[in-house]
């Protein structure tokens, strides 16, 4: 096989789909088809590479887990304070628990399309 024929094999640079894998355009063509047939329907297509719901409830909830659970617990087991413990306790065992779905509350009456 000579360099020219490996050219021609290379997808071309300028085309927007070059460097995608066929899924990624199989699924671009789909999305396509039916923002065509229902303009609304692209409102409710995330874009792949854009900050999600999902990634901000767990983002959220983490942040949360750390400060209202696993600092006081960390804190309260060096001062030995009950008070601490037992709210890094219940922090720890609650925060990931309830706040994403308080997160994707906050998140439908914000964005409720997103």
């Amino acid at each position: 096989m000579s360099p020219s024929d490996e050219d021609d094999q290379r997808p071309d640079a300028a085309h927007p789909d070059a460097g995608r894998a066929p899924v990624d355009r199989r699924f671009a063509a789909l999305v396509g088809a039916l923002r065509a047939a229902d303009p609304r329907f692209a409102r409710r297509v995330s874009e792949p590479r854009r900050l999600r719901g999902a990634h901000l409830m767990t983002l959220v909830g983490f942040v949360a887990t750390l400060v209202l659970g696993v600092v006081p617990l960390a804190v309260g087991i060096h001062l030995q304070a009950a008070g601490l413990l037992t709210l890094g306790a219940v922090g720890t065992a609650f925060t990931p628990v309830v706040v994403p779905p308080l997160v994707g509350l906050v998140l439908g009456r914000l964005r409720p399309l997103w």
